[in-house]
């Protein structure tokens, strides 16, 4: 059985939100994307993903953060990962997404911090 009861934390910033995952993304996405959901109805101009607090991924996790920098982009704003742990950024990097969800080599952090 899949459980997923770690949050997501979202914090105002000038013109958007900055959103930290506090925890895995496993199968059960539909926490998360009444969460993206929000967000998306609010229609930021920023979004600074933080995936500092994240170590783990699944392949419908990937789904989802796809799905969620669409819709931001597709209501005019903008998605920028700024904190990823680093096997987070190898799964992103093996699924050719980590350009998509704007991540460079400065948005790296030790694991668990």
């Amino acid at each position: 059985m899949d459980v997923q009861n770690d949050p997501i934390v979202i914090t105002q910033i000038p013109d958007g939100v900055h959103v930290a995952i506090l925890g895995s993304i496993h199968t059960n996405v539909a926490w998360l994307e009444s969460e993206f959901a929000k967000i998306i109805a609010a229609k930021p101009k920023r979004v600074e993903l933080d995936l500092a607090k994240m170590s783990f991924v699944s392949s419908m996790g990937l789904g989802v953060l796809v799905s969620f920098r669409n819709a931001i982009i597709a209501g005019g704003g903008e998605l920028k990962t700024v904190a990823i742990q680093q096997p987070v950024l190898k799964v992103l990097k093996f699924a050719y997404l980590q350009g998509l969800l704007k991540v460079d080599a400065t948005t790296v952090v030790v694991s668990g911090h």
